[in-house]
């Protein structure tokens, strides 16, 4: 079985697979106090509440935006069993032209979601990971990652608003707004976050069509990523999953099995 772990700066999330069938996901909040006993300990009884044994993985994955809890998961897993475990950075054959200035720097989430869509989507694509930022990349008919734009993401902006704007409350952004004229403070809230951030991605993609040439195949992952796309007035595909299987395409890929 193959763990794959990818680590926001607010949350981590694991999923198992066995015979490339991803057996379940998890997520757990990242931590950067704690020691790698405490996340072997929390891995351990997630592993445990889905039925699986530390013995049954045969190996890992890890990308991780937060460079320096890499070591510290690293040392997690090996203490629960020990397997081979891949990191998402240089040295590892992604199978993927990235023209950018410098291809490093491409975010490993980015890297596994790019994995993912080329794997199960015909080109051009964007690709919209909804995460801290708000991150939309495009990958062109060739498939190669031509660049990408960032914003902040939905709970960065709302905790700005509530941060910085005394009268403006905290609120779960679980109801979608039916008009953009918020009639209340957090109706209108509610159309800002939402309703703004469909507008914002409606003219990222019809720019990125122009860039593209051609009409892109636009897939979103990560949190928010249903709520922004049902309002938006383009076709965006919906795959929570996105960057857990690019992890796993990319662990099939450098090794020779899962």
């Amino acid at each position: 079985m193959l763990l794959t772990v990818n680590i926001g700066n607010f949350n981590m999330l694991l999923a198992v697979y066995q015979n490339n069938k991803m057996l379940f996901r998890s997520q757990l909040r990242t931590d950067p106090m704690k020691t790698a006993d405490e996340y072997a300990i929390q891995l351990k009884n997630v592993l445990s509440l889905y039925g699986v044994s530390c013995e049954d993985l045969t190996g890992a994955i890890i990308s991780c935006v937060a460079p320096a809890l890499t070591s510290s998961l690293k040392d997690a897993i090996l203490l629960l069993h020990k397997v081979r475990i891949l990191t998402v950075g240089p040295g590892l054959k992604t199978g993927l032209n990235i023209k950018i200035d410098n291809p490093a720097q491409l975010g490993a989430d980015l890297v596994a979601c790019a994995a993912a869509v080329r794997a199960k989507f015909p080109a051009p694509n964007v690709v919209i990971n909804f995460d801290t930022a708000i991150s939309a990349m495009g990958i062109d008919k060739d498939g190669a990652v031509i660049g990408c734009c960032i914003s902040p993401g939905i709970r960065l902006s709302l905790e700005a608003l509530t941060t910085h704007a005394a009268q403006l409350p905290q609120i779960d952004l679980e109801h979608i707004p039916t008009t953009i004229a918020g009639t209340n403070t957090v109706a209108s809230m509610e159309a800002g976050l939402i309703l703004g951030n469909a507008c914002m991605l409606d003219g990222l993609i019809e720019r990125f069509a122009v860039l593209l040439g051609a009409k892109p195949t636009v897939v979103a992952t990560g949190d928010f990523s249903r709520q922004i796309a049902s309002q938006c007035h383009h076709e965006i595909i919906c795959e929570p999953n996105l960057i857990c299987d690019g992890l796993a395409a990319l662990y099939r890929r450098n090794t020779k099995s899962v």
